[in-house]
């Protein structure tokens, strides 16, 4: 019986996990001026639990698995910017920085950038690599 069981034990050791293990699922506020980037019709990246004002106007897109983009105007830049440091909930995201024009943070899985430009604000949040 033991010369069955070491091929057995040896395979099993052998084999890599073929799926990634998601965090247990967190419990999410919206904002009651916000909406999420799922209701904006983003898809890829934590739709779920990062959110823009009600307001603020979209225009322009990126929504790739590996990276979420969404640009607005910037005379909305300032009031964005307010409302993510106010709403970006501390048991999900880490700030890292915040200045005038400028905020990043990040979790264990994305990590994000706001920036204010001349022309337009951009949110890109982007997947960390495995």
């Amino acid at each position: 019986m033991a010369a069955v069981l070491v091929p057995v034990a040896a395979t099993g050791c052998s084999a890599a996990p073929t799926s990634i293990r998601n965090p247990p699922p967190v419990v999410v506020s919206r904002p009651a001026d916000g909406v999420s980037l799922r209701q904006l019709g983003f898809t890829n990246g934590p739709v779920d639990v990062v959110f823009l004002p009600a307001q603020a106007t979209i225009t322009r897109r990126v929504d790739q698995v590996n990276v979420t983009t969404a640009f607005g105007p910037a005379a909305e830049g300032a009031t964005v910017q307010a409302f993510l440091r106010r709403t970006l909930q501390t048991d999900i995201w880490k700030v890292d920085a915040d200045s005038p024009g400028a905020l990043l943070f990040a979790n264990q899985g994305f990590s994000a950038a706001f920036t204010i430009s001349d022309d337009l604000w951009a949110l890109t949040i982007r997947r960390k690599p495995a």
